[in-house]
C-alpha cells in the first residue's frame, strides 16, 4: 500500500535525521557521492531545500533564527516545509520551481526524494549503513521514474545519468543509481 506523501516526506526527512544524527565535525569535509560537496555542503543543501519551501510559499524566511546546530536547522526547517505541505491547499497550491510550475504534491514527493537520496549519500560519504527504509526507497524509486525527466539528466543538471544496479543491491541503492549515484565499494568508505 502506498505511503501518503505527506507521511512519506515526513519519513524521509526522519531518515536524513537519523543520519545526520551520528554525523561528526570530523566528516564535514568529508567528500560525497555529490562530487561537487563536501558533507557539510550535502547537509546545508537538505536544510535550504527544505527552506525554499517556505519561501517558494511566499513566506519570510528569519534566517538570523536559524539554528546553528546542523541537527536543529534540519528540524527546524523541515518542520516548516512540512507545515507548508500539510496546510489546507498545501498539496493543490501550485509552487514555481526552476524546473516549472508544480503542484503542491509534486513538490512533497521532489522533496521527500530529495532528502533520503541525500540521507543515502550522507551514509555512503561517512560509512553508515546505505540499506535506508527499504518500503519507502521503493515507493521513492517509483515516484522518481514517473518526475524525472530526461532533461534533468547529464552534466550541470540535478541529476546524474542512470548507473548500474545489481537487482540483488537494497531499494535505496536501486534508487540512488537511478538518480546517477555510484556506489563506493566498502573498502573505499571513510
Amino acid at each position: 500500500m502506498p505511503i501518503e506523501p505527506l507521511v512519506a516526506h515526513q519519513h524521509a526527512q526522519d531518515v536524513f535525521a537519523g543520519v545526520l544524527s551520528a554525523v561528526t565535525p570530523e566528516h564535514m569535509s568529508w567528500p560525497t557521492p555529490c562530487s561537487e560537496w563536501v558533507v557539510r555542503d550535502l547537509i546545508e543543501h537538505v536544510i535550504a531545500g527544505n527552506e525554499r519551501v517556505v519561501q517558494r510559499a511566499g513566506m519570510a524566511l528569519d534566517v538570523g533564527s536559524r539554528p546553528s546546530d546542523l541537527g536543529a536547522a534540519h528540524r527546524a526547517s523541515f518542520a516548516a516545509a512540512q507545515a507548508i505541505f500539510a496546510a489546507p491547499d498545501g498539496l493543490t497550491r501550485t509552487f514555481d520551481l526552476p524546473i516549472g510550475q508544480v503542484s503542491g504534491l509534486v513538490f512533497v514527493r521532489i522533496r521527500a526524494l530529495d532528502a533520503f537520496a541525500h540521507a543515502w549519500d550522507l551514509a555512503q560519504s561517512v560509512g553508515q549503513p546505505t540499506d535506508l527504509d527499504p518500503e519507502l526507497a521503493t515507493q521513492l524509486f517509483e515516484s522518481a521514474r514517473q518526475i524525472l525527466r530526461p532533461d534533468l539528466r547529464g552534466p550541470g543538471k540535478p541529476f546524474g545519468f542512470e548507473q548500474p544496479s545489481a537487482a540483488t543491491a537494497p531499494p535505496a541503492t536501486q534508487l540512488a543509481c537511478f538518480l546517477g549515484r555510484q556506489p563506493a565499494p566498502a573498502s573505499s568508505l571513510g
